[in-house]
């Protein structure tokens, strides 16, 4: 029986550059792009924002369009992910949806699941094909963090980033598909904090369930979410040195867990 890859990437701001580098790793090693194995893609904040970035592209070689959005993270991130460098970051950040997903829609990114909160209740909801609703706008609601940015209006209801309830979105990814031994869950993490609030306790919590899950029903979970040692806990350090940093202890770890990455290709190449 064919495998089902599905994707699970948490919101972190800037710290989105390890995924990315996962990503990269992981499809250096396989014959067919990563999108072409892949059955459902979920992010929140910037989780959404790489999983749209990667999907909207036509790059033949899926490897050149993660670097394609790696190099936006590390080159041009600043004014979205530092609002502090802005006088009026929503908009900065609007701006830059607009012009890169305005003519997009779910109907060309139908397996692409955007995880928000809705207010009052930060009722976790999720944007795709299923709802009337721009992949732009959802991309916006998915990256209002609260303090930061406005929430955004869609039709009635006003939404914020995902991250208050689901951080990492791998449980809500599970809950959407068929748990048998065919699927594959892919979870990427933004960094192990030094300083546990709340949500982090949210993320490892649904690591937990997710490892539960699957020895439970039986399909493959992989988590990789490398602890920050070179790079800061900040969501917004967009310095060169902090950029450096995530991707020196993104490499390092992928060192550390080769064996768990050649166990992911050798399912996938099955």
């Amino acid at each position: 029986m064919a495998k089902r890859l599905i994707i699970s990437i948490d919101g972190g701001g800037i710290r989105g550059i390890i995924p990315l580098v996962v990503l990269r790793a992981i499809q250096s090693q396989l014959k067919k792009p990563l999108p072409d194995l892949t059955g459902s893609w979920y992010g929140t904040s910037t989780g959404a924002l790489i999983a749209a970035g990667l999907l909207i592209q036509d790059e033949p070689d899926f490897t050149q369009a993660i670097q394609n959005v790696l190099d936006i993270y590390e080159f041009r991130s600043a004014s979205s992910a530092n609002p502090l460098g802005n006088s009026n970051p929503a908009r900065a950040l609007h701006k830059i949806l607009d012009e890169n997903f305005d003519e997009f829609s779910f109907e060309r990114l139908p397996n692409l699941h955007v995880v928000t909160c809705r207010l009052p209740a930060y009722e976790t909801e999720i944007f795709n094909l299923k709802n009337n609703v721009t992949l732009a706008d959802a991309l916006k609601a998915t990256c209002a963090v609260p303090g930061m940015f406005d929430p955004v209006k869609i039709r009635d209801h006003y939404y914020v980033d995902g991250f208050i309830k689901a951080k990492n979105p791998a449980a809500i990814a599970v809950e959407n598909e068929n748990q048998n031994a065919d699927l594959i869950l892919l979870s990427l993490g933004t960094g192990i904090l030094r300083e546990i609030d709340e949500t982090e306790i949210q993320v490892k919590a649904t690591h937990v369930e997710c490892e539960n899950l699957s020895q439970k029903t039986g399909f493959h979970y992989f988590r990789f979410n490398p602890t920050l040692e070179e790079a800061a806990d900040s969501m917004q350090d967009t310095r060169l040195k902090n950029i450096f940093g995530l991707k020196k202890d993104t490499e390092n770890y992928l060192q550390r867990k080769k064996s768990k990455v050649d166990q992911l290709i050798q399912l996938l190449t099955a």
